[in-house]
């Protein structure tokens, strides 16, 4: 297992399940690792409803942003350091804006660091028969050791839809408005043929992903689409799946066996702040068709057998994923996590530097004029200071241009190319990143807001500032001028950052 997990391709699988029934419909590679990406926010969501079912935590309650959270990247609100955010608002940024900032501030609320936080995503996987996947951050950003597979992603689709049938509907979210800002849905496909969630993710290294489930007629499926090149190709395939399988599901009661147990939890009081038993141990069920893999991978580790943030806390059993802890002060603003580690001993914060390295990428501002025809739109953050004296830097237009004659066929052929020329012809630049991945994740942002981009070609253009080095994300193949001037109207409507050129 272990070697497998260590080389996960970017390459297709799927899985249709029917959530009524448990029988798979369909699947292709089901069982073999992928990188979530960020539908890895299913699962921070889940924990995250674990807590309001439990009372511990309200959709009123304020968190507080951290440094570390504020520090995400490259999607984000955006918002600084010692501010706060209701849980509401936290949740809906999750699921239309995927907001990595927000599911670090769910995280630290939750179990006071993101790296805690993970062992319980992994423990609370593993609760519910997801074996093959590990954790390793709150987010879904790029992170070696945090793997899964659809065949596991679809007993989750399908759980947080039985457990938490209240919270659910967030996942139907279209837009979501914070500030002078409104944030569209990233999934193209919501509310059509009955499809009513729930996420979609992208980093380089994943391609493009999407957790869904669909409802109508009495009938209810949940689809998992890993690995696409574009996301138009994720969205066609998603959408036949649905048209194929959607008829062929069972109209009815939800079958004991397609049941999936809740991990048990202790909750709260809310009145007297008193611990009581609110769920206990859940009584063994029969194990639905779609989770029984080999009996043998029971007793298999976890995905990736290095200590770390996604290893499986030993500490938690499935009786108590979310532990009260004993005399937790009330109303005091402060995760339970927190609590107990004033009252044990303190523990080291694990920082995703340690986790990911240098990755370092961030939406690094727009031109202040005009470049070529068109205005730049305001940065979605401002712009990051990286000069001599901090100052910031221009990455949208600084750095010199050089010609070529046709865009190379690996630019055509892959969702991204990394280019030291730009392209000819007229071109959409959306922003720059100071890594390649960082990039990446600008354009498939940008896909995942955009439908109409995925007929495009996009790159990445390599390009030096002052000694650094940075990446262009940019779009190529557009007709002409009237072309790259719509698209880039669509994408200051979408609230991103543009330009129109010709290179």
């Amino acid at each position: 297992m272990a070697a497998q997990a260590a080389s996960v391709p970017r390459a297709y699988a799927g899985i249709v399940v029917d959530a009524k029934s448990g029988k798979v419909l369909y699947e292709s590679d089901a069982d073999e690792y992928r990188y979530p990406a960020s539908v890895t926010k299913v699962m921070t969501l889940y924990v995250l409803f674990q807590e309001l079912s439990s009372g511990k935590v309200k959709l009123s309650t304020k968190m507080k942003v951290s440094k570390h959270a504020a520090s995400a990247v490259p999607t984000k609100l955006g918002l600084k350091a010692g501010s706060t955010i209701t849980v509401e608002n936290a949740i809906k940024a999750l699921v239309t804006l995927s907001a990595n900032d927000m599911a670090r501030v769910i995280a630290e609320y939750i179990s006071g660091s993101e790296s805690a936080f993970a062992k319980r995503m992994t423990s609370t996987a593993k609760a519910l028969g997801m074996k093959k996947t590990t954790y390793a951050n709150a987010s879904g950003l790029p992170d070696s050791r945090q793997v899964t597979t659809v065949r596991d992603q679809a007993i989750l689709a399908a759980a947080i839809y039985e457990h938490f049938p209240d919270y659910y509907k967030y996942f139907q979210t279209k837009s979501f408005s914070y500030g002078k800002r409104t944030y569209g849905n990233h999934n193209n496909l919501l509310g059509k043929n009955g499809i009513d969630g729930i996420k979609t993710g992208y980093i380089n290294s994943s391609g493009y992903n999407l957790m869904t489930a669909a409802r109508t007629d009495g009938k209810h499926i949940v689809v998992i689409g890993f690995g696409f090149n574009k996301g138009s190709s994720r969205d066609a395939k998603v959408r036949e799946l649905v048209s194929k399988y959607l008829p062929k599901a069972r109209s009815g009661s939800y079958l004991e066996v397609a049941m999936i147990p809740e991990p048990g939890r202790l909750g709260s009081n809310s009145s007297s702040g008193a611990t009581v038993q609110v769920a206990s141990i859940p009584v063994p069920m029969p194990m639905p068709s779609f989770r029984s893999v080999d009996t043998a991978l029971m007793m298999e580790a976890p995905a990736n057998p290095q200590i770390g943030v996604g290893d499986v806390d030993a500490s938690v059993t499935v009786a108590s994923i979310a532990p009260e802890p004993v005399g937790r002060p009330v109303d005091l603003g402060m995760p339970d996590a927190i609590v107990a580690v004033e009252q044990a001993a303190p523990t080291e914060r694990t920082t995703l530097g340690e986790v990911v390295g240098a990755f370092t990428d961030a939406y690094l501002g727009a031109p202040p004029a005009p470049l070529g025809v068109t205005r730049a739109s305001a940065p979605i953050v401002p712009p990051v200071g990286i000069g001599d004296d901090g100052e910031p830097v221009d990455l949208m237009t600084s750095g010199s241009v050089q010609q070529v004659a046709e865009i190379p066929a690996q630019a055509q052929a892959m969702p991204s190319a990394l280019l030291s020329t730009p392209v000819a012809g007229w071109i959409v630049q959306i922003g720059a990143a100071p890594s390649e991945n960082g990039a990446n994740a600008l354009l498939g942002d940008a896909t995942g807001k955009v439908g109409s981009l995925t007929g495009f070609s996009a790159f990445v253009q390599r390009f030096e500032k002052d000694g650094q080095t940075f990446y262009r994300a940019r779009f190529g193949g557009f007709s002409g001028k009237d072309a790259a001037n719509d698209m880039c109207k669509q994408l200051k409507q979408a609230k991103m950052s543009c330009l129109a050129m010709q290179s």
